[in-house]
């Protein structure tokens, strides 16, 4: 099992939504409005589930099908057919399948995606014993429940926090990571100049960086309840009119970003700081081998601002059972086969996501990788995330277009709030 011994020594996962094809099965079980059994074990399951991911691609494919193999090879009478749709692609897809009535028995999901399809009754409530006995962070099993029950788990996620170089942290004469938003300015204004940009904030998703200034400000971008929006409040105001700052200072740039595929500016050279995800270190590897070398860069969570503890942002993939599923007892023991830490440990590697847990096999894919390892150190600061209302889904494509159009001086502050609000508020409306 990894130790915190081994995580620190190796360190010295947009969210979207998937569906699927109409789940066949003859076998056991069929929807309902209960919790479904994830504790009972499975017994002469039969039939054939369907499984909707977009995360097993390329290489990680035979890794998944190892992985399903491993689980119908102890239920000789049950199929599984594994449909795999874009990242890009899912939304589309599953409003369709819900149209038709045909969604997949086991649905992964990206993280803020809970609520809008539990809320359609597409997600099966899971069991709250199961879930609370896998030992997961609280941090993380937010963003799986809706109306105070569980409705997806977290299987494969992508953290992200702030690398830096550490080489120009020592020609300035920095010794110690920024641990307040006032130092993160200061170090940043410091950094800036003879062409590097101090903090690289933008380049992974506007709208995603913008989420983790609020929360590390003390914000969410809704009201626990999900029926009213947060994000115009006063966190949402410092986040903003911090960013804004910085631009004015030259410390943070909005045109310094990445094409797809390209090295990012902290990977050029050209940003002493970025706002970095797990997710990166296959690009780094590829693209920029120095900076995987054990101590190569420094690490820290992005620190909170206004007096609030620093926090980690979530994304990733998360499981449901699909509620309309024939077959919730072969579809509820295809999650827990999932769900096992050997699985956990397996399907992450093959996916260079970040386990939920650190209660895994020793893998050398996730012990070798120091993103990852950091982050497991600090699941428990995973608290800003994206989602939080039914109403998601319909607010999420149109947030980063109001965030952009006040970074690039088209919108103030005060207004682009108000859009904020004006936006979540009619979209809640209609639920």
């Amino acid at each position: 099992m990894l130790s915190r011994r081994s995580l620190l020594s190796a360190a010295g996962v947009t969210g979207v939504g998937l569906t699927a094809a109409a789940c066949g099965s003859s076998g056991g079980g069929s929807s309902s409005d209960g919790p479904v059994d994830l504790a009972a074990e499975a017994t002469e399951l039969s039939g054939e589930i369907t499984l909707l991911t977009p995360d097993f691609t390329g290489d990680a494919r035979q890794g998944l099908d190892d992985m399903i193999k491993q689980f119908t090879d102890q239920h000789e009478g049950l199929k599984v057919k594994v449909d795999q749709v874009a990242w890009d692609k899912l939304n589309e897809k599953l409003s369709t399948s819900i149209a038709g009535g045909l969604v997949a028995d086991v649905i992964m999901t990206g993280v803020g995606w809970t609520p809008p399809f539990a809320h359609k009754k597409i997600f099966a409530e899971l069991p709250t014993d199961y879930v609370d006995g896998l030992g997961l962070d609280e941090a993380l099993l937010t963003s799986c429940r809706y109306e105070d029950k569980y409705y997806s788990l977290p299987i494969g996620m992508d953290l992200r926090f702030v690398v830096y170089n550490k080489d120009m942290f020592e020609a300035k004469g920095i010794t110690e990571a920024p641990a307040t938003m006032e130092e993160l300015a200061q170090i940043s204004e410091e950094l800036t100049g003879d062409g590097v940009v101090g903090f690289d904030l933008l380049t992974k998703n506007i709208r995603q960086g913008w989420i983790h200034m609020l929360y590390a400000f003390g914000g969410t971008l809704f009201t626990e309840d999900g029926l009213a929006p947060a994000m115009q409040e006063e966190p949402g105001r410092l986040a903003t009119q911090w960013i804004l700052d910085r631009m004015d200072e030259g410390a943070i740039d909005y045109n310094l970003q990445a094409a797809e595929g390209q090295p990012t500016p902290f990977m050029q050279g050209t940003a002493a700081m970025q706002l970095v995800s797990t997710a990166d270190w296959e690009s780094w590897k590829d693209m920029a081998p120095q900076l995987t070398e054990e101590g190569a860069v420094g690490m820290f969570l992005l620190p909170g601002g206004n007096g609030n503890d620093p926090v980690m942002f979530q994304g990733g993939t998360m499981v449901s059972v699909g509620q309309r599923s024939q077959n919730t007892d072969a579809a509820a023991a295809l999650v827990k086969h999932l769900m096992t830490p050997e699985m956990l440990a397996a399907g992450n590697a093959a996916t260079g996501k970040v386990p939920p847990t650190a209660d895994i096999p020793d893998t050398p894919e996730i012990t070798d990788n120091f993103l990852t390892a950091f982050a497991l150190e600090h699941l428990d600061k995973a608290g800003a995330a994206e989602g939080g209302s039914a109403a998601w889904m319909e607010i999420r494509g149109n947030l980063q277009p109001i965030i952009e159009a006040c970074l690039t001086r088209q919108a103030d502050v005060d207004k682009t709030l108000a859009d904020m609000e004006k936006l979540a508020t009619d979209a809640i409306s209609r639920l």
